[in-house]
């Protein structure tokens, strides 16, 4: 049987973003191929896993293994997947590397032509995950899967929402529209020096090509989240690695899509 691996990487509120979305875009596949969703994620951490098992559920994984050291190449090798999926993050593109490095793709719908995609793929979560899924799977464990070291607050069983304040960030000169738009979900506005504070709730980032998601949030706490809106025509840059989504589109018309009641659970 063929075989579909997804990196579930995690984060403080189950599983990042572009995990979540690359589980979907992977069910569909795997329905349509006749394929086996198979999510991993490193380490164990006891009690906390199931944050982790919850949402590979939901997010249409057939089975679950939390791996060791040795990380996902022994399994590539074994299983010769038809794709691998990765997050687009610092920690998604590390493990890409040990396979071979991934090309990029910024999932902004379902629908996607996926005998074109790279055999490992890191994924762009510009969408949020289309499944909702009622069972939950059984995990597996790797012998070694307690050798894994894993952030510090893994061990504090909190699963932390990332709702909280409604932030963003913007250049000057922003246009009228869109500044309307940052009104009307109640998104306040920042400056540079609020950077190293983000530590609850959800950023939004207005920055534009020459004004990419800084270093400084890349190391946020572990219960704030960060939107980009990198605005029309934009192309995945090295930054993206910073932001939980990447919302495409003009904009005013981009910010108004989290007046949507999908999106409330997530930022409200």
């Amino acid at each position: 049987m063929a075989h579909i691996l997804v990196y579930a990487q995690r984060t403080p509120q189950g599983i990042h973003p572009a995990s979540a979305a690359a589980l979907c875009l992977a069910r569909d596949i795997g329905s349509e191929r006749g394929a086996t969703v198979s999510a991993v994620c490193p380490g164990d951490a006891g009690r906390a896993d199931q944050f982790v098992i919850g949402a590979v559920s939901r997010f249409g994984a057939d089975g679950l293994t939390f791996l060791g050291p040795a990380g996902l190449k022994p399994l590539q090798e074994r299983l010769h997947p038809l794709l691998v999926f990765l997050p687009h993050t610092e920690e998604g593109l590390a493990v890409a590397e040990t396979l071979g490095g991934a090309e990029a793709l910024w999932l902004q719908e379902p629908e996607v032509e996926w005998e074109r995609l790279a055999s490992i793929t890191a994924i762009v979560a510009g969408t949020l995950p289309w499944y909702e899924l009622p069972a939950i799977i059984d995990a597996e464990y790797d012998n070694e899967a307690s050798l894994v070291d894993l952030p510090e607050w893994v061990a504090r069983l909190e699963q932390h929402s990332g709702r909280g304040p409604l932030r963003h960030f913007a250049r000057e000169d922003l246009d009228q529209a869109t500044r309307a738009a940052l009104a009307s979900i109640g998104a306040k506005p920042v400056g540079p020096e609020y950077l190293d504070q983000h530590t609850a709730g959800t950023l939004l980032w207005l920055g534009g090509a020459d004004q990419p998601v800084p270093a400084a949030l890349a190391s946020r706490g572990p219960g704030a989240r960060v939107i980009l809106f990198p605005g029309e025509n934009a192309e995945v840059d090295a930054s993206w690695t910073r932001a939980d989504w990447v919302l495409p589109g003009a904009w005013p018309e981009a910010v108004k899509q989290l007046h949507s009641e999908l999106w409330k659970p997530v930022i409200v």
